[in-house]
């Protein structure tokens, strides 16, 4: 291994300590003193990684990776556009956008939204109408950058992102950020990440669910890919993914994952979903589409889970 190479994996692995120390203090506190704030980051953003198992963060090869691991921008070599819808239980409408761009053949930057509204019934009493309705609207923006440190070995991410929640009266709003690193060795690749580090929230005492992902992926071929990942979502119990992706004809992707969690985790269990290129024509050639259906059947009464997104390269 040259020596910038084995530079790098030692950076790697100081990164992936350093998040795993922040990331499971932080989430020890966090269920021990004040309130736990912006719940609904703890829903996985994207459509591709949650067929997979939600096992991406040693993947993160489209725009998507500022949801998981924000070092992987530095693999896209176009920009990348992507939105999500996901209809949830008891009518949550759930989604999320998000946009890469290249800075040269070493860096990008990519923004995005991420979004939860559903309407409250509000009750005094235990009756059969409610008394009022109103909705609650929750968002996380951010702004990511990635860098490759060693082009085409080790690359860094991080995403600063502003955080808002509406509850009718109640309002709240906050400051965090991401870490990612990414190092690839041969078709080997591992990364990790610490999401929700929080740096502000107008509640003092309040803390974020705080996560750390670290994982690995192979790539058996050009057209598939076996991932598997670590989680850790504050101080609840870790999970583990897995999952799997092949492109039939760089068409049709067929995408199958499971979860394995500890207790009462509402993420276990089997995943699965399909996706679908097309390819612009003249003089549109370097134009493409790609359309990703997931399904996450029902997990401890929630209800099975549809999500759809649509991503274009160019």
């Amino acid at each position: 291994m040259r020596r910038t190479q084995r530079k790098g994996l030692l950076s790697f692995v100081i990164t992936i300590f350093i998040a795993a120390a922040v990331s499971f203090a932080g989430a020890d506190i966090s269920d021990e003193i004040g309130t736990n704030e912006a719940a609904f980051l703890k829903i996985d953003a994207a459509t591709r990684a949650t067929a997979m198992g939600g096992a991406f963060v040693g993947v993160a090869n489209d725009v998507n990776s500022v949801f998981w691991n924000p070092a992987g921008l530095t693999q896209m070599e176009k920009r990348e556009f992507s939105a999500m819808y996901n209809s949830w239980f008891a009518g949550i409408n759930h989604g999320s956008f998000a946009y890469s761009q290249p800075l040269g053949e070493n860096a990008a930057v990519a923004v995005s939204l991420i979004w939860l509204q559903s309407e409250i019934d509000n009750r005094l009493t235990d009756t059969e109408e409610p008394d009022s309705n109103f909705n609650a609207y929750l968002f996380a923006a951010g702004l990511s950058g990635g860098y490759a440190l060693i082009p085409g070995v080790f690359s860094l991410g991080g995403t600063l992102k502003a955080i808002g929640q509406d509850f009718d009266v109640e309002k709240s709003d906050g400051i965090a950020a991401d870490l990612g690193g990414l190092i690839h060795m041969g078709n080997l690749s591992l990364g990790a990440s610490a999401q929700n580090i929080k740096l502000h929230m107008s509640i003092d005492e309040a803390n974020l669910p705080l996560n750390v992902r670290v994982g690995g992926a192979y790539q058996f071929t050009e057209d598939a890919i076996i991932a598997g990942e670590f989680s850790k979502l504050g101080a609840g119990e870790a999970s583990y993914h897995i999952g799997l992706e092949k492109w039939i004809h760089n068409i049709l992707a067929i995408r199958v994952g499971y979860t394995l969690g500890n207790e009462d985790n509402p993420k276990e269990g089997v995943s699965a979903g399909l996706g679908l290129r097309a390819y612009g024509t003249k003089p549109l050639e370097d134009l493409s589409f790609q359309f990703d259906y997931a399904y996450v059947p029902d997990r401890n009464g929630l209800g099975d889970t549809h999500r759809i997104s649509m991503m274009t390269r160019f």
